[in-house]
């Protein structure tokens, strides 16, 4: 499950980032959008405030369709238990960089990732409700930019301070090819004869470490509003990258606020 209101401060720079944060299964179906900034690019230091929609639809067969920004999926399990699917993601690309040294090097397309998730969602009632729930999302754009895949493992908790306001908290690991790594961390010779970078040949393994907090509110029978943190640590060959030790930062930080209108 995932969200309307991350739509909210996804602010979709990095398709990695949609598959980490997540919506309390008690919110209805809903449509909104929300502004908020985030890194240029992975490992940037830069920033840069966009908007962006987000849907979150439940069929009256009890299926899950969300979109938000980039990011779109599809769970044939049940809102509670088992959840499965495919997925599609628009992952942006690095290009019109700002940095004089960083728009020296390859410039990466924007590309279309597909793949599908799996994940099991606990909803307890109890004296002391809670929404617990963990996931594997397994991407690939099939060779068009990076070859390869990538893997993200995701675990959240919701639970509701008061009938109104629900607050949430999530922790996530990305593994990636050393095909992706290629593309958007590495430095090849060419891009070093350019740029002054020394050359640099990224490995596959831990791309990245997550964790967020967010906080919704429901105004009253058919408006929420909500805000996000996201905190991305750029971890293994990624964090080694001259892009990011020299002229970024491991450290990733996205933030934002939204609204979305319950119609079902």
């Amino acid at each position: 499950m995932h969200v309307v209101l991350f739509a909210t401060c996804f602010v979709i720079a990095q398709g990695s980032r949609a598959a980490s944060v997540d919506l309390p299964g008690v919110l209805p179906s809903m449509a909104g959008g929300g502004v908020g900034s985030t890194t240029d690019y992975a490992g940037a230091r830069d920033r840069f405030v966009g908007a962006v929609p987000g849907v979150r639809y439940v069929t009256d067969g009890g299926r899950l369709f969300e979109l938000y920004g980039p990011y779109a999926q599809f769970d044939f399990g049940g809102l509670t238990g088992l959840q499965y699917g495919p997925a599609v993601a628009l992952r942006l690309g690095r290009n019109n960089v700002d940095d004089p040294v960083v728009s020296q090097i390859h410039e990466v397309h924007t590309t279309v990732e597909v793949g599908g998730f799996v994940g099991y969602e606990c909803d307890n009632q109890g004296a002391v409700p809670y929404r617990l729930r963990g996931s594997v999302t397994v991407m690939t754009n099939a060779g068009i930019v990076y070859t390869g895949a990538r893997v993200s493992v995701n675990g959240s908790l919701w639970f509701p301070l008061r009938q109104q306001v629900f607050v949430g908290a999530g922790v996530g690991a990305s593994w990636v090819s050393q095909g992706f790594n290629q593309a958007y961390y590495g430095v090849t010779e060419q891009d070093s004869a350019r740029s002054g970078l020394p050359a640099f040949s990224p490995s596959g393994g831990l791309e990245q470490m997550t964790g967020w907090l967010a906080a919704i509110y429901q105004f009253d029978k058919h408006w929420f509003g909500g805000a996000l943190v996201y905190y991305q640590r750029l971890s293994g060959s990624a964090a080694d990258s001259p892009i990011v030790t020299q002229h970024g930062n491991r450290n990733q930080i996205t933030y934002g606020v939204g609204v979305a209108y319950a119609f079902k």
